[in-house]
């Protein structure tokens, strides 16, 4: 059997320029209905504090402290959780090695 040719890619100008057109026109329609009927829910940004803010420094002083709070809790889970996988390790090779012996 003989192979048929693959058929040309060649177009007209008018024809890719209208496709290129049409593919404009989709994608503005659709950012602008993105704008109308946002599906996602956005975060506002945090303003900060204003210059003006009395104890603007103990504000700051303050939420810092509780950063590195919140930092040093996680640090101690994730200690915590690394012995607890240790001791379990540890259990679970105790067994096996029961198990093996009988």
């Amino acid at each position: 059997m003989v192979r048929k040719k693959s058929q040309s890619k060649r177009m007209s100008c008018s024809k890719r320029f209208k496709i290129t057109k049409r593919a404009a026109e989709k994608h503005r329609k659709d950012r602008k209905d993105a704008k109308k009927n946002p599906r996602t829910k956005r975060t506002k940004k945090d303003p900060g504090i204003p210059n003006n803010w009395p104890f603007k420094e103990e504000l700051l002083n303050q939420i810092e402290e509780e950063k590195i709070k919140e930092a040093e809790s996680k640090e101690r889970n994730k200690r915590l959780c690394q012995r607890l996988q240790k001791k379990i390790a540890a259990a679970e090779a105790k067994a096996q090695e029961a198990d093996t012996e009988n």
